[in-house]
């Protein structure tokens, strides 16, 4: 990655499934975030451990793939497929894409497919809409919710949806 001192950061294209980066803070500040993602220890070999905290502050951009991290913090702007424990999406964040979580507190906005396999939170300023699924909810006043809404029971959180001509899931029957 080439750092120069510019008002804006970007790492590329991404490249089989990597993120792309881009922030519009000048990279003085982007660079003591990086260097403190970093902890002194040596980069691992191997598949990447599950864990952690990913926070996408304030002003970056992130495109791409996450899924070996337990918490995501979203600040800024994402645009991914996400699969991770707990999604926090903070008053001026932005998602979009597809998401599968255990756990999602939104306050900032989401526009995409969410599976929320346990509860989900929708502070006030949250502007939620697309295709949502979730197992348990709870909307504070002013929260905002729409698009294909459903609530799961005991049926697996993940399976697909039948968009077919005539199938259920087309027609609408079953919708809550």
């Amino acid at each position: 990655m080439n750092l120069e001192n510019q008002g804006s950061m970007q790492t590329g294209e991404p490249a089989d499934g990597a993120v792309k980066v881009e922030s519009s803070l000048p990279s003085s500040a982007v660079l003591p975030q990086l260097a403190a993602l970093h902890s002194g220890r040596p980069a691992q070999s191997g598949p990447p451990a599950t864990g952690g905290e990913l926070v996408i502050g304030q002003g970056i951009k992130v495109k791409g793939s996450i899924g070996a991290c337990k918490t995501l913090v979203v600040e800024g702007e994402l645009d991914a497929t996400v699969e991770v424990e707990s999604l926090h999406l903070l008053e001026q964040g932005v998602f979009k894409g597809a998401a599968t979580v255990v756990v999602a507190e939104l306050a900032g906005r989401l526009d995409g497919t969410l599976t929320v396999e346990g509860k989900l939170t929708l502070k006030p300023t949250a502007r939620v809409t697309g295709e949502i699924r979730y197992r348990r909810i709870v909307i504070e006043e002013g929260g905002e919710l729409s698009g294909d809404i459903t609530a799961m029971s005991g049926q697996a959180a993940a399976a697909p949806r039948d968009r077919r001509p005539g199938s259920e899931a087309a027609s609408g029957a079953g919708r809550r």
